[in-house]
């Protein structure tokens, strides 16, 4: 009893941190508490969402001692050329979620008692996020029937290819075709709501001709798990606390957590809008054939706002 009552105080807490949709306009920056936490509504139903490349270390909140807090270099930057990359490739707008708090401070893709140690405004900040990534995902549930979140990161592994977490370790994807396919892995699966909804194998998904690890590849992206590498080198990131949150099938939420490597790919602004071309030509392709979306096309009147850059 004292779980669902505890369960049910954090849904609230969530829900608090809402902002009035009458509020919202496409592309214009909305900020939580001390401005720690930036939404940009969206008109696609694409999410993007970024916990881990904020550069703010105020001196009233404590640093985390516990865990990981070094920081995922440029991953900040990264989302807001990507979301550029798509309103330019697209004439939309995705969803763009950046928690600007150093990992130091923050860890929003963890729960709640190991993200902030106690500290009420980063735990005020953590909400916001988590808040905001919701309301995203109810937005574009609400206009085009489902959301794919994309939970950004970055990684330092000895194997330098962009990972792609579907929260299923390497021991899990290095089982059978017959295996994955079947209900056990798939119900574990961010990609659910896609197997579910339109009869695609998820093995498919995962590392066949339609995942988006074979697009990226083809995009001169090597990534895993893919046609070429279907099983990862360790370690490897499965997908995180983000993810496992947020993308429920019964909610229509789909999607996974993309590990960025640095050397050639975050590394430098042109190494960075190189990625971002690069992955928003295999999403363009992934929603059309996984998902019978189209996700638009350049615009010659595009919106005359900009996106929100936080400052580098």
């Amino acid at each position: 009893m004292k779980k669902t009552i505890l369960s049910g105080l954090t849904a609230l807490l969530v829900l608090a941190y809402h902002v009035d949709a009458t509020d919202l306009q496409p592309g214009t920056s909305v900020f939580g508490s001390r401005q720690f936490i930036e939404y940009i509504p969206g008109s696609l139903p694409l999410v993007i969402s970024a916990p881990h490349g904020g550069r703010e270390r105020p001196e009233d909140i404590a640093d985390r001692i516990n865990g990981v807090t070094d920081m995922d270099a440029n991953t900040q930057e990264l989302a807001n050329t990507l979301a550029e990359v798509i309103l330019a490739e697209t004439g939309k707008y995705p969803h763009l979620i950046v928690c600007r708090l150093h990992r130091s401070k923050l860890d929003a893709n963890r729960r709640l008692q190991d993200a902030v140690e106690g500290n009420p405004d980063a735990e005020k900040a953590w909400h916001e996020h988590h808040g905001f990534i919701e309301q995203a995902c109810q937005d574009a549930v609400a206009k085009h029937g489902f959301a794919f979140l994309i939970d950004l990161h970055g990684h330092g592994h000895p194997d330098p290819r962009v990972e792609l977490g579907y929260l299923h370790d390497a021991i899990d994807l290095a089982d059978c075709t017959e295996a994955l396919d079947e209900a056990t892995y798939v119900q574990r699966s961010s990609l659910r709501w896609i197997v579910e909804q339109h009869g695609i194998r998820h093995s498919e998904l995962l590392y066949g001709s339609r995942s988006l690890g074979a697009l990226l590849e083809q995009a001169g992206f090597p990534s895993t798990p893919s046609l070429m590498k279907p099983v990862p080198s360790q370690p490897f990131f499965r997908g995180g606390y983000t993810v496992a949150r947020h993308c429920q099938a019964d909610k229509n939420v789909t999607g996974l957590q993309i590990e960025a490597n640095r050397p050639r790919l975050r590394d430098t602004a042109e190494n960075r809008l190189r990625f971002a071309l690069a992955l928003t030509q295999s999403l363009r392709t992934y929603f059309k054939i996984n998902l019978g979306y189209e996700l638009g096309t350049p615009s010659a009147t595009l919106p005359t706002a900009p996106l929100h850059r936080a400052a580098e």
